[in-house]
């Protein structure tokens, strides 16, 4: 610990340069758009007061300023999101929230479901770049109350940009073991009538490397393109299409024994959202979303073990709010049927239908009051509630205070019921997991300090997990009797740029946890018993004579049964000007040895340098 700390203060002192600073163009033509909110923790708009929920916010200009090259990245410095990465850049990643597993986090794109059924293994295939994203938000806590399954122990929510004026980016990356990197992306505003604006936006990227060890190269496609529709303030049509297709050597990714794994996955993701205010406003969406595994134990040797998976999920659902003297009203209802064709699998099918209601008081202008629940309605479990309540008090004007209580729940995936190979079996009689989380917080922001704070404690039962009875056995999936986590996070963000030449901002976070597991005796767990007790990270922000910026991350982290520390120190410079940028960038700075699962090492340091043309800023 005192080494990395070492280590970063050192950097801090030693190391210059560059960042992006893009520039703005006053007779540019700007096209307004509805004030967006934040709302991932409730699906009522929310004014940002009397806040009721642990909610994190990785804004359009932390990700441009960040070393991160995927989304899985960016939320890899946010305390209590463990994030478990097989392969860097995008290649692979576990996403949980507060100690939970990868499987009890929902993934989003604009509010809608990327629920894969075949397993939570590919929630992160997201067909997005980094430059189609405007923000992150995290909700660190149950959100099954709002959005149904999978939302167990949290929720990421990844909102895309609209090109409110003109805007083309080229960009080139290029780095060690082989890494290279191509992306072309834009968007244009058109006023296609009177108060009738189309906004759009498109972009192609390719990423490739020969990997950090054997059988651990990658090569990766990515292809966006939306647009929005917006006629005055009555009606707005959003639409998409996605796809990212990975084919990547997985070294020890899921059998130590066998170090040339190989698989390919291709992710089609298309949705359409619609907002239309006829006295009332209703939100209608419908969505698509298909993923292909390809997966060989062999490289060589296909023939030895392969498997073919296909998912598609198609779902619809319809939202409005009501407003009167008695306070808001959210009700809505969703349907949606998976299906998957899978060589190990077998040829499966179900359906969901659920409904849920949210209803917010103000029994004083500084106190807000919401409760809610979702009903969900699946084929093979039947129903299942999720209630829940919070309370948001506005005590002064810096401070305000929370509380919550919420019912959570998650249904098992096909992998969790069906699966069968040489190490690993599913299981068909498990159950749904549920559990019951309660939370305190508050939060306080004077000048440039903004400090939050949350204590909670969580009853889980039914948790599925894959366990084993000696090294020689199989690991087969289970319900455990039960698991009590108590934890606490905390965030700190110090706006400098004021007050300081050089240091423009300072943000922190901390997350600690102490699970209880009821296990049997003598039993091995492949998932739950290996989560984060310690995790810190930290972030500075620095600009060097006015033109240049670097940002400094440091991350902290120690694990369950695991008796060594690890931490971690990554850099950015760059500079931009006339739109142009150029960048340098390193992952492990001093490659601190690590493994995110027992027997797969992280990649050492990590070095690339690149740059970019903004096409619009430059041609003015």
């Amino acid at each position: 610990m005192n080494r990395y700390t070492l280590f970063f203060i050192l950097g801090i002192a030693l190391v210059p340069l560059v960042s992006v600073a893009q520039g703005t163009d006053s007779a540019t033509k700007k096209y307004n758009l509805p004030q967006e909110v934040t709302v991932t923790g409730s699906r009522i708009p929310d004014d940002g007061k009397n806040q009721r929920h642990t909610l994190v916010v990785v804004q359009r200009v932390d990700i441009e300023r960040s070393q991160a090259r995927s989304v899985e990245e960016v939320l890899r410095n946010v305390a209590g999101v463990d994030v478990r990465q097989r392969g860097g850049f995008g290649v692979q990643a576990d996403i949980s929230i507060r100690g939970g597993t990868f499987e009890q986090t929902l993934i989003m794109i604009d509010g809608v479901k990327m629920i894969d059924p075949q397993t939570g293994h590919h929630a992160m295939n997201i067909p997005l770049t980094l430059d189609d994203i405007e923000r992150i938000e995290i909700l660190k806590g149950p959100g099954s109350r709002q959005y149904g399954p999978n939302a167990f122990n949290g929720a990421v929510n990844i909102i895309t940009r609209r090109h409110t004026r003109p805007a083309a980016r080229v960009q080139a990356m290029g780095g060690e073991n082989g890494l290279w990197e191509m992306s072309v992306s834009g968007g244009a505003p058109v006023n296609v009538g009177e108060n009738v604006t189309l906004l759009n936006r498109a972009s192609v990227q390719r990423r490739r490397s020969d990997g950090y060890r054997p059988f651990t190269d990658f090569d990766i496609w990515t292809i966006d393109g939306g647009a929005q529709l917006l006629a005055g303030d009555k009606f707005s049509l959003d639409a998409s299409v996605n796809y990212v297709e990975k084919k990547f050597g997985g070294n020890g990714f899921y059998s130590l024994a066998y170090p040339s794994q190989y698989e390919e996955t291709k992710t089609l993701f298309a949705n359409i959202r619609a907002n239309v205010d006829v006295g009332i406003p209703i939100r209608l969406t419908a969505a698509w979303r298909r993923n292909n595994d390809y997966f060989i134990l062999k490289r060589e040797n296909p023939a030895f073990y392969q498997n073919f998976h296909t998912s598609n999920t198609l779902s619809v659902e319809a939202q409005t709010t009501l407003t009167s003297s008695l306070g808001a009203t959210a009700l809505g209802a969703e349907y949606a049927a998976d299906m998957l064709e899978s060589t190990n699998l077998g040829n499966r099918q179900r359906t969901r239908f659920s409904v849920f209601a949210e209803h917010q008081i103000k029994p004083l202008d500084n106190v807000t009051v919401e409760i809610g629940a979702t009903a969900l309605y699946n084929s093979d479990w039947g129903w299942n509630l999720a209630p829940g309540a919070d309370v948001g008090w506005q005590v002064t004007e810096n401070l305000s205070l929370r509380a919550s209580i919420a019912n959570s729940f998650r249904i098992p995936s096909y992998t969790e019921l069906f699966y069968s190979d040489r190490v690993t079996l599913g299981n068909s009689t498990i159950q749904p997991e549920r559990a019951w989380t309660y939370e305190i917080g508050g939060r306080w922001r004077e000048g440039i300090v903004d400090v939050q704070a949350s204590i909670f404690r969580r009853d889980a039962v039914q948790l599925i997990d894959y366990v084993r009875s000696s090294t020689t056995a199989l690991w087969q999936a289970q319900n455990l009797s039960s698991a009590t986590t108590n934890g606490a996070d905390v965030h700190l963000s110090i706006s400098t740029r004021d007050v300081m030449p050089i240091v423009e901002r300072i943000t922190g976070s901390y997350t600690y946890l102490d699970p209880h597991f009821s296990v049997d005796a003598g039993l091995q767990s492949r998932y739950a018993l290996d989560q984060l007790r310690h995790q810190a990270a930290l972030v500075v922000d620095l600009r060097w004579f006015g033109l240049i910026t670097n940002q400094w991350r440091f991350r902290y982290e120690r694990r369950l049964n695991v008796a060594q520390d690890a931490g971690f120190v990554d850099v950015r410079l760059g500079w931009a000007g006339s739109g142009f940028e150029l960048f340098a960038e390193a992952t492990n700075l001093f490659s601190a040895p690590a493994s995110d699962f027992a027997g797969l090492p992280l990649p050492g340091r990590w070095l690339r340098v690149g740059g970019a043309v903004n096409l619009a800023e430059a041609l003015r």
